[in-house]
C-alpha cells in the first residue's frame, strides 16, 4: 500500500510539470487572440447590417414614390377622364367606353407586376372598372362581379382630398364582398380623387399592392443569412416571410406585433412601431430595423401619416458565422489542451495501471457486477493478486445466480396465484351482474302482466270499433287508413305479448317481409312526431331491389319503429333521419344470406359511458323514457338471428346497422349500396 501511495505522488508530480510546460503556453495564446478579435469582428458585422437594413428602407421609399407617380399618371389618361366625364351624365357609360379603360387598366396591370388590383369607383363608392392580377396574369372583372365600397374607410379618406393627392392606407387585409379573402391578403392601397376635365372630382382610382412583393425585397437581403423580412406599420401589425418559408401559395398571415414578444423584447417591438432605427442583439437573433421614408413625390401629394418600417431578424449563429470561427478556433485550441492533460494523465499512470485496474474490477463487483474479471499479463506479484480476485469474483457470481433463480421461481408463482384470484374475482362480478339482470327480468315480467291487463282491454274495444266501421260503406282512401289502424292495433297487441316476452320466451312466425313495405307502414304512423320536432325522415328508393327480410312482419316494423321514435326524440331541435340498406354482410353463395340496413340520425350522439348500457332493459336518460324500446329491438333481433351494432360520435350523430336474415331464395337476388352509407372503416362494437 505505502509503495501504491508513492508511486501515486510520483505520477501526480509528473502530470503537474507536463501541463506547465505544454498546456498552458498554448492556452494563454489561444486567448489572448480570441480576445483581441472577437469585438472588431462583431461590431463590423452589426454595422454593415445596419446600413444595408437602411438602404432597403431607402429604397422602398423610392418604390412608394414610384406608384404615386404612376397612380398620378392614371388619371391623366384620356380614356380614364373619358368615364369622370360620363360620370357626370347619367347613364353615359356604355359598354364601349367601360371596355377601352379595361384594357388600358389591363395593360397598365401587365406592365406593373406588383400591382394586385387596379379600380375605378364613382363618388358613391362603386366600382365602375376593375382589373385583379390572378396568377401572373390580369384579370378583367365582370361587370356583375362589381362591388359596393362604400362603407370602406379608404374611400371616405379619399374623397376628402383634393385632385392631386395621394392617400395611402396602413397595412391592411383585402376584403371581398364584405369577408376578408382567403387565403389573407395583407395589402397597401395608394388612392387619389379622379376629376373630369372640368376639375370636379367625379370617382376615385385606387391600386392595391400585395405586401408579398414587397417582403421579396426585403427577403432578398434576409434569405441569404437565414433570417426572417418583416414587414410593420405604425398601426403595430405586421407580415413576415422566413428563409425557409415553402408555403406561399397559402398567402401571408397578418399579425399584431404582440405575438413577437416571445422572441423580442417589447421595448425593441415599440421602438419598430414608432419608427425608430437601429440594430440590436435580442436573445438568439440579431435585429436590424430602419422607417421608410416617404419618397419627394409621395411626401408633397399625400397628407397620409402612416409609416412602415422594415425589419430583418437573423439567426445570431448564422450571422456571425466569423466570429464563431473563432469560437471555434478556441474549442480546437481547448481540444489540444484536453489532448495533452489527457496524454500527461495516461503517461503518469502507466506504472499503477495494473493496479489501477484491480481497482475498477473491485468496485463493479461491489456494485453486484460479479461476472467482471481482472485482465491478467505477466507472471509478477500483481498478476498472482488478479488470479486470486477472479477466484472470489467466480464464487460470488455462482451465489448469485442460484438466488435469482430462486427469486424468478417465487416471482412466478406468486404471477400465477394473482391470476388465479383475477379470474375468480371476475366470475364474482358476472354472477352477481346475472343475479342483477334476473332481478330486472321478473320485475318486468310482472309490469308486462299489468300492461297487458290495462292495455290489452282498450285495444280489444278499438279494434272492434275498427271492424264494424270496416263493415260501412267508405271512401276506399278512409278504407285504406282504417286498414292501416286496425293492422297498427295488432302490432301493439303483439308488442304487448313480446313485452311480456322478457319474462317469458315468446314465439316469433317469420315470413318473406318487404323491407319497405315495413318502413312505408312505420313511417305513417311516425310523420306526425317528426314533424313536431322539424325532423327529416329519408330513405331511399333503391329499397325495391332489396331481397326480402325472413321475418315476422309486426316484430321487424317494431324494430324499424322503435328505432325511428328513439331517434326523432333525440333531436328535439330538428334534424335528418336516413333509413337505407347497405349491402349482403356475406357472400350470397353462403347458406344464410343476411342482408345490412341502418337507421341514423343527426342528433347530439351517445356518451360514451352511457353506450355501452343503452340496451339494457329500463336504462334510459329520458325522464319520460321506460327504458325498454333498444331493449325490446335488441331481443327481437336475437330472436330473428339478427345482429344488431351502434356507432355514435359526440356532435355528430348516431347510427344503429341490423345484419337481418334474407328470406330464402335471396341469393340469387342483386344488391346495391342505398340509402344512408355505411362506412366498412370502423366497424363499431356489438351492442
Amino acid at each position: 500500500m505505502f509503495a501504491v501511495q508513492r508511486l501515486k505522488g510520483l505520477s501526480t508530480r509528473i502530470y503537474v510539470a507536463f501541463l506547465a510546460a505544454a498546456a498552458v503556453p498554448v492556452a494563454a495564446a489561444g486567448l489572448i487572440g480570441i480576445y483581441y478579435s472577437l469585438d472588431a469582428l462583431k461590431n463590423e458585422t452589426l454595422h454593415h447590417l445596419d446600413q444595408e437594413v437602411s438602404g432597403r428602407a431607402a429604397s422602398l421609399g423610392r418604390f412608394f414614390d414610384q406608384v404615386t407617380s404612376e397612380l398620378l399618371l392614371l388619371t391623366n389618361l384620356p380614356v380614364v377622364l373619358d368615364v369622370a366625364d360620363a360620370l357626370a351624365r347619367p347613364g353615359a357609360i356604355n359598354a364601349g367606353v367601360r371596355e377601352r379603360v379595361e384594357r388600358a387598366y389591363t395593360g397598365f396591370a401587365r406592365a406593373y407586376p406588383y400591382m394586385y388590383q387596379v379600380r375605378f369607383l364613382d363618388t358613391e363608392g362603386r366600382e365602375i372598372v376593375r382589373v385583379d392580377r390572378r396568377g401572373d396574369r390580369p384579370y378583367v372583372v365582370p361587370a356583375a362581379e362589381l362591388q359596393d365600397k362604400s362603407g370602406r374607410y379608404y374611400v371616405h379618406e379619399t374623397l376628402a382630398l383634393q385632385p392631386g393627392q395621394v392617400y395611402v392606407s396602413p397595412l391592411d387585409l383585402n376584403i371581398e364582398h364584405g369577408k376578408v379573402e382567403q387565403p389573407e391578403r395583407p395589402v397597401i392601397r395608394f388612392a387619389t380623387p379622379m376629376p373630369d376635365r372640368t376639375g370636379t372630382t367625379r370617382g376615385l382610382i385606387i391600386i392595391n399592392l400585395h405586401a408579398d412583393f414587397m417582403l421579396d425585397q426585403i427577403q432578398e437581403m434576409a434569405g441569404l443569412r437565414g433570417g426572417t423580412a418583416y414587414l410593420v406599420d405604425r398601426s403595430g401589425f405586421f407580415v413576415a416571410r422566413s428563409a425557409n418559408d415553402a408555403a406561399r401559395a397559402a398567402g401571408l398571415h397578418m399579425q399584431s406585433v404582440e405575438v413577437l414578444t416571445s422572441l423580442f423584447p417589447r421595448s425593441l417591438l415599440a421602438t419598430m412601431v414608432r419608427g425608430g432605427r437601429g440594430t440590436e442583439v435580442a436573445g438568439d437573433w440579431i435585429v436590424a430595423y430602419a422607417p421608410i421614408a416617404l419618397g419627394r413625390t409621395l411626401a408633397e401629394r399625400s397628407d397620409s401619416s402612416v409609416e412602415w418600417a422594415i425589419v430583418s431578424a437573423f439567426p445570431r449563429a448564422k450571422l456571425l458565422e466569423a466570429v464563431f470561427n473563432l469560437y471555434l478556433l478556441y474549442a480546437v485550441l481547448a481540444l489540444c489542451l484536453i489532448a495533452t492533460a489527457v496524454g500527461g494523465f495516461l503517461l503518469s499512470r502507466h506504472l499503477l495501471r495494473p493496479l489501477s485496474l484491480l481497482a475498477r474490477e473491485t468496485e463493479e463487483v461491489a456494485k453486484g457486477n460479479f461476472a467482471h474479471r481482472v485482465e491478467i499479463r505477466g507472471s509478477d506479484e500483481i498478476a498472482d493478486l488478479g488470479a486470486r480476485f477472479n477466484a472470489m469474483a467466480g464464487k460470488l457470481e455462482h451465489s448469485y445466480r442460484s438466488l435469482e433463480e430462486q427469486k424468478g421461481r417465487l416471482e412466478e408463482e406468486v404471477k400465477a396465484r394473482t391470476a388465479q384470484l383475477e379470474r375468480e374475482q371476475e366470475s364474482h362480478r358476472e354472477l352477481d351482474r346475472q343475479m342483477f339482470q334476473m332481478e330486472k327480468m321478473t320485475a318486468m315480467g310482472e309490469l308486462a302482466m299489468g300492461l297487458a291487463h290495462e292495455i290489452g282491454n282498450p285495444l280489444a274495444g278499438m279494434k272492434a270499433v275498427v271492424q264494424m266501421l270496416e263493415e260501412e260503406e267508405l271512401a276506399p282512401q278512409v278504407r285504406e287508413y282504417l286498414g292501416r289502424v286496425h293492422g297498427e292495433i295488432n302490432r301493439l297487441s303483439a308488442f304487448l305479448r313480446t313485452f311480456h316476452g322478457f319474462a317469458a320466451p315468446q314465439e316469433t312466425h317469420p315470413v318473406a317481409c318487404r323491407l319497405k313495405d315495413a318502413l312505408e307502414d312505420v313511417l305513417l304512423w311516425t310523420r306526425k312526431e317528426a314533424r313536431a320536432h322539424n325532423v327529416t325522415i329519408d330513405y331511399s328508393g333503391c329499397c325495391d331491389a332489396v331481397p326480402d327480410l325472413w321475418a315476422d312482419s309486426g316484430q321487424l316494423k317494431q324494430v324499424l319503429l322503435n328505432l325511428v321514435i328513439n331517434a326523432v326524440q333525440a333531436m328535439p331541435g330538428g334534424g335528418k333521419i336516413e333509413i337505407g340498406m347497405y349491402a349482403q354482410d356475406a357472400d350470397l353463395s353462403g347458406a344464410v344470406p343476411r342482408m345490412r340496413f341502418c337507421v341514423s340520425d343527426t342528433g347530439p350522439g351517445i356518451a360514451p359511458e352511457v353506450l355501452p348500457k343503452i340496451f339494457d332493459p329500463f336504462f334510459t336518460t329520458r325522464t319520460d323514457g321506460s327504458g325498454l324500446g333498444l331493449a325490446v329491438v335488441k331481443k327481437i333481433a336475437m330472436q330473428h338471428g339478427a345482429d344488431i351494432c351502434v356507432h355514435s360520435e359526440h356532435g355528430k350523430g348516431t347510427r344503429f346497422e341490423l345484419t337481418w336474415p334474407a328470406a330464402p331464395g335471396a341469393r340469387d337476388a342483386s344488391v346495391r349500396v342505398c340509402g344512408a352509407a355505411l362506412s366498412r372503416e370502423a366497424e363499431p362494437a356489438h351492442a
